[in-house]
């Protein structure tokens, strides 16, 4: 064949080609969605056994890559007292009106942060409780306070923490969107790319597939962990972490699975022949 000409085998096979890719990438994606099914109930149990409430890996984790998540001020004083800070019955007495009207007077914060200070509370604390008081707190600023708080105390706040439908529904759709995404990534990878550009021998055996899906699952895990959370969603450092990385191994076993399921109606491991291969002439 003379350099530049076309391979009328690959011609002929473009469109049976097309058609196994639409096929990878719809398998991908439901292998997807039942990895992340699996991811999230193993959190959603792991969270609600520790006593952090069920609902918060999706009423408080997820949602806090989209919005803000700050506590109401009438949890005020359980912050407060999971922190170790415990103020004068009389103090507590004048602060109850203004943390049921949910605004506390300028007045009543700068009296309160002097009360903080003179409890030798370090100043960049003091700020971070005033920003909670005044509805300004950050997502970086309710992790600090959350993560400085003891295991129990922490426990107590998040599953104290108001469970709403949008912050359910926001990061319901945000986890099985991602889940989705990387389903068909992984699937578009191992056989796009794996077994038909490069004809991995290793990929074309079950093993070898749900190997590589759950290692992939390990390095979405580290990304996550150390790249993208920390930057986008610092309330994720809050999720139990041998489990949030059994989780993400899950993942990739679910998603390895289909995969391998796929690889197999398509004819594409060892002994197998492939619908899109053109005959022996």
């Amino acid at each position: 064949m003379t350099a530049g000409a076309t391979d009328p085998r690959r011609e002929a096979r473009g469109p049976d080609m097309m058609a196994m890719a639409g096929r990878v990438g719809v398998g991908g994606a439901i292998a997807g969605l039942l990895g992340g099914a699996v991811m999230i109930a193993l959190m959603v149990v792991v969270m609600g056994a520790e006593g952090s409430g069920y609902a918060t890996p999706l009423n408080l984790g997820i949602p806090a890559f989209a919005k803000t998540i700050t506590p109401p001020l009438s949890m005020l004083p359980t912050m407060m007292g999971a922190m170790g800070i415990h103020l004068p019955p009389e103090t507590m007495a004048q602060l109850k009106p203004a943390l049921a009207s949910g605004h506390i007077p300028p007045a009543m914060m700068s009296q309160m942060g002097e009360m903080l200070m003179g409890m030798h509370m370090s100043p960049d604390k003091v700020h971070q409780i005033s920003d909670l008081m005044a509805g300004h707190a950050s997502n970086s600023t309710m992790a600090d306070l959350l993560s400085e708080m003891s295991p129990a105390g922490r426990h107590e706040v998040m599953d104290a923490m108001p469970v709403t439908g949008g912050n359910m529904l926001l990061g319901a759709i945000t986890h099985f969107v991602l889940a989705l995404l990387l389903g068909v990534l992984f699937a578009m990878m191992i056989i796009g790319v794996g077994i038909e550009r490069l004809s991995i021998a290793a990929l074309r055996t079950p093993a070898g597939i749900i190997a590589t899906s759950v290692l992939g699952g390990a390095v979405v895990y580290a990304v996550n962990r150390w790249i993208i959370l920390p930057a986008i969603d610092p309330m994720m450092r809050l999720v139990p972490e041998g489990w949030f990385f059994v989780a993400h191994l899950l993942f990739g076993l679910v998603v390895g699975i289909g995969i391998a399921m796929i690889a197999s109606r398509e004819g594409l491991l060892k002994g197998e022949a492939s619908a899109t291969q053109p005959a022996a002439s």
